[in-house]
């Protein structure tokens, strides 16, 4: 019980009152696109839903649930590469009756964006498992906290410079390469500029609020159930934030109209956000709050994405998709989803704190750095 109301209770109401705000946000979203290139309204779409994801997990981190927080991570780049890009290669390539496309293909226009978008997701998780791979190839016995925190700070630093070439490459110097003009919308704006940043700060406002209750009640229901923190993060937490659920209808609702390149664009615009900018600003907001979250993914995190981008780079390789693509991502997704369900929780290590890390300095111990006994064993 919370404030006297059941969890279940809180977790519905919240849930239901985020829907018409997230509407509320979409409508100042498109309105504020309209007066900007279509790129630029796909950055902001995409800045839009991820808003939320940040403010959500930094309440989680902030309460030091550092592996939910890095799960939630990960669990929305999966939920939007396979289980939202599937239902957008169904939609986009399933024939209907009177549509203009009776094949069973889906043709992707602007492969240019598509496949730069596939391989910097590919290039953001060779980062983010650098620093699990480090732990699991260190040398049994050796203390390396420190050396994570300094390695995880400093990917967090790289992947903010890489998401700002990025937004160049898409926003200035092939501006018109990263949208179909026969997709795009050229719609005029309805309403003054004010209120469209009213409707957008206001929304996001009140899905702040609200969310904060929805991520607690979720907490609290899974708890119950004895669901570890794995599946919280991977699974629930992405499929119940109800600003991305709406990013994902209009994604779907632009395939079903055979816009698969705004659809798909869109999704792999927010999955590589979430990667280049909403892990590293969690990163670098524990390092200034001194809530030390590291990149330290566990085995199987690391083995799922890189899978699943894997996979994804493949499909989008041939510039084309078709129904069973679809279905095998959504397989894809239900497979991770299912390992999670029986993943049991990983403890956090104790202590990480109160840890004062040099950034110039190394932790190995002095019989690996080739210092012998007489030599001196001072900190490097």
């Amino acid at each position: 019980m919370r404030f006297g109301v059941n969890e279940s209770i809180l977790f519905f109401f919240n849930f239901l009152a985020i829907v018409p705000m997230a509407k509320i946000l979409s409508v100042g979203i498109n309105d504020l696109s309209a007066r900007l290139h279509p790129s630029y309204g796909a950055v902001l779409h995409a800045f839009a839903g991820n808003f939320v994801e940040l403010v959500i997990s930094s309440y989680a981190l902030m309460d030091k649930q550092y592996a939910i927080v890095r799960s939630s991570v990960l669990g929305a780049i999966l939920c939007n590469i396979l289980l939202i890009l599937g239902v957008v290669f169904l939609a986009g390539s399933w024939p209907r009756k009177g549509a203009r496309r009776q094949s069973m293909n889906a043709h992707l226009s602007t492969q240019l964006f598509v496949s730069t978008s596939a391989s910097t997701l590919a290039l953001a998780v060779l980062a983010l498992v650098t620093p699990a791979a480090f732990k699991i190839a260190a040398p049994t016995g050796t203390n390396i906290e420190c050396d994570l925190q300094n390695i995880s700070h400093a990917t967090a630093i790289i992947l903010l410079f890489v998401y700002a070439g990025l937004l160049v490459f898409q926003l200035k110097t092939h501006a018109n390469e990263t949208v179909d003009n026969n997709e795009a919308h050229h719609g005029e704006a309805q309403y003054f500029l004010v209120f469209d940043l009213f409707l957008i700060v206001a929304s996001i406002s009140g899905i702040t609020v609200c969310a904060r209750y929805l991520v607690t009640s979720i907490e609290h229901l899974a708890h119950s159930f004895h669901l570890g923190n794995g599946f919280i993060g991977m699974v629930l937490l992405p499929l119940c934030v109800v600003s991305n659920f709406m990013e994902h209808y209009d994604a779907i609702k632009e395939a079903s109209e055979d816009k698969v390149d705004t659809a798909v664009g869109l999704i792999l615009n927010t999955s590589v956000q979430i990667a280049l900018l909403v892990t590293p600003v969690l990163v670098l907001v524990g390092w200034i709050t001194s809530r030390p979250l590291t990149l330290d993914f566990n085995t199987l995190e690391i083995c799922v994405l890189a899978c699943a981008v894997l996979i994804v780079n493949y499909l989008v390789a041939d510039g084309k998709a078709n129904w069973l693509e679809g279905y095998m991502l959504i397989v894809s997704y239900i497979i991770i989803a299912v390992a999670f369900f029986y993943f049991p929780n990983v403890p956090e290590v104790p202590g990480l704190e109160t840890m004062k890390c040099n950034p110039w300095s190394r932790n190995l111990p002095p019989e690996l750095l080739g210092i012998g006994e007489g030599e001196g064993g001072g900190s490097h």
